[in-house]
């Protein structure tokens, strides 16, 4: 316990109190009694828990590790009080039973307890704050190994500090565990009794003997026995020679077994072909520091003294790391492990388009990846080839609808995929039939019928032309628009997968008989000028005029009703006019202007 003087009579108390975590919880709250210098019961002040926090088990020596079941909480109670100056100044206390009973150097310790005492000096130095210990000695010792420990102290106002081994005082019962402050609580308190070979200069056993500098605190122990033990350092606050008060840490060591040994050990890879960075596994024993080398030879800065480092390679290869547990000790370890560093490939490729039919498909291998990389393909069982390697490969695929295809490229012992499907689907068939068949007279109506084949697919599209005319859509189509002349009659069918196909019938529509006339008067009125014979256009034919002594004076092969006799005179003539499916028409025809 100490306090600070915040001016006037105002005062600062703490009350700092240690737990092993398995022990009795903190009290929330406690009671500090305020008592006259004289030790009369004035009253009490209550302070609330504030919350505790874990105290680090360390060892000075970097060769020793502790075992893993020391833990120790800390609480700081904290409340300020009002202390109007008197003569004889205050007592200030906290009492709390009972310890735990495993403390070696204490006769029945379960029964025995604490007090934590200061004193606020009377009305002359009343303005004074108490000396308080810098920090805590080590929670845990380490059998037979030398303890070394600045257990000095620090004092507001400057006073005069002087350090001795000293003994705790008693507190409290088994039946009243915190007893509130009252006046059955006033000082004097009783000192702990010590047990057998015990005493307040020798506290723990220890070879040579615990001691303690007066001037500098400096605690010095080997302890040479396994237990815990109870220990009190006391530090005297002197101003001009006057005694003040007297600050008692009452504290326990617990001397342990430690483990000397130091292993430095790395976990082993645990994931490959994750890329360049790595976070190194630390699986030492007994060290407290620790050197990395990262093994990367393109720079000096690839070391760490961090547990668990992490690194990042500047290129793929194997590594060499290394790890020094407790490093420039006479303990020292050192372990190496090879860590391979490679991307893992990312290969693609481009699939087609929805395909009909069976289809043959090159495939490219493209992403990212190494030229001596290993490149397989896995078509499927519906494809022929099956498998393939290289970067390009060919494959036939029949009309199954979707095939996943996998391609798999392996570089330094790491594999990347990529899968993606390939649709081929049936080709439809397509195929119609005519009612009446060619040929036919012009205005003849045609009836045309589908009978394509979807084979395994669904036609849901006809789409029918005649000489790049649409005439209709739908299975059957009627085709009225027949005039003469040659047809090419289309219809191209599709299924739902988008698969399409075409039937080309060539169809006739003939005109009727040519007629041919017997006269005509190319006389330039703009009627009967040619010699005009009706339907010849749509016949391959040939016509040859004579005149009446046989000689022909006009000839030319499909005719064009374009003759007008304008080089001969008025009179009959004769004709031939012959049609290409063997037909012959002869007569006469006159010439009148």
């Amino acid at each position: 316990m100490f306090y600070d003087h915040l001016g006037g009579s105002q005062y600062q108390i703490t009350v700092k109190l240690y737990r092993d975590c398995t022990g009795i919880a903190f009290d929330d709250p406690i009671n500090v009694g305020i008592y006259s210098g004289t030790g009369a019961f004035i009253e009490y002040a209550t302070i609330v828990y504030p919350g505790g926090t874990f105290v680090p088990v360390e060892l000075d020596s970097p060769c020793l590790t502790l075992p893993p079941n020391i833990c120790v909480q800390t609480a700081s109670y904290i409340t300020v009080v009002n202390l109007p100056p008197t003569p004889d100044g205050y007592i200030l206390s906290y009492q709390r039973c009972c310890r735990t009973g495993i403390i070696i150097n204490l006769p029945n310790p379960g029964n025995l307890g604490l007090t934590v005492m200061t004193r606020v000096p009377g009305q002359a130095n009343a303005a004074n704050s108490s000396a308080r210990f810098n920090e805590l000695p080590p929670i845990a010792l380490c059998l037979n190994e030398p303890l070394v420990f600045d257990h000095s102290a620090t004092d507001p106002d400057g006073d005069q500090l002087i350090y001795e081994l000293c003994t705790p005082y008693n507190g409290g019962t088994s039946t009243i565990p915190n007893p509130v402050p009252s006046t059955a609580t006033e000082p004097p308190y009783n000192f702990l009794p010590w047990g057998p070979g015990y005493s307040e200069g020798y506290p723990i056993n220890s070879n040579p003997a615990i001691a303690i500098n007066p001037t500098t605190g400096l605690l010095t122990l080997t302890p040479t026995q396994l237990g815990n033990y109870v220990v009190g350092v006391c530090v005297s606050e002197y101003r001009n020679g006057e005694l003040l008060g007297i600050t008692r840490r009452d504290f326990l060591f617990n001397v342990v077994a430690c483990d000397a040994s130091v292993v430095s050990a790395i976990f082993p890879q645990g994931q490959f072909c994750n890329g360049l960075s790595a976070t190194f596994g630390n699986n030492s024993m007994g060290a407290q520091a620790y050197s990395w080398d990262f093994g990367d030879p393109t720079t000096d800065q690839d070391v760490s003294t961090l547990s668990n480092p992490s690194w990042t390679y500047s290129a793929p290869g194997d590594y060499t790391v290394m790890l020094v547990a407790n490093p420039g000790t006479v303990c020292a370890d050192t372990a190496y492990q090879v860590f391979q560093m490679y991307d893992n490939p990312v290969p693609f490729f481009t699939t087609p388009d929805t395909l009909c039919g069976p289809s043959e498909i090159s495939f490219l291998a493209e992403g990212s990846y190494y030229p001596t990389a290993s490149v397989n393909w896995n078509f499927g069982s519906g494809a022929t080839p099956p498998t393939a390697q290289g970067v390009e490969a060919t494959a036939a695929f029949g009309t199954s609808g979707s095939q996943m295809v996998t391609l798999s490229v392996t570089q330094n012992g790491c594999t990347g995929l990529y899968s993606a499907p390939v649709f081929v689907y049936p080709q439809p068939e397509a195929f119609f039939v005519t009612d009446p068949l060619s040929p036919q007279l012009a205005g003849t109506v045609v009836n045309l019928f589908d009978q394509s084949q979807a084979n395994g697919g669904t036609l849901v599209n006809w789409e029918w032309v005649a000489n790049g005319v649409p005439i209709g859509a739908g299975p059957n189509v009627v085709w009225d628009n027949t005039l003469p002349g040659q047809y090419a009659i289309s219809l191209t069918v599709t299924t739902a997968f988008g698969c399409t196909d075409e039937y080309i019938l060539y169809y006739q529509i003939i005109p009727g008989d040519v007629d041919i006339p017997n006269v005509f008067s190319p006389n330039g009125d703009g009627v009967n000028d040619f010699f005009v014979i009706e339907n010849a256009q749509f016949w391959v034919n040939t016509l040859t005029i004579f005149n009446r002594w046989g000689m022909p004076i006009y000839e030319t092969n499909n005719y064009k009703n374009n003759w007008r006799g304008l080089d001969v005179p008025d009179g009959t003539y004769y004709y031939v006019f012959a049609l290409n499916d063997g037909r012959e028409f002869t007569g006469h025809v006159t010439i009148l202007r």
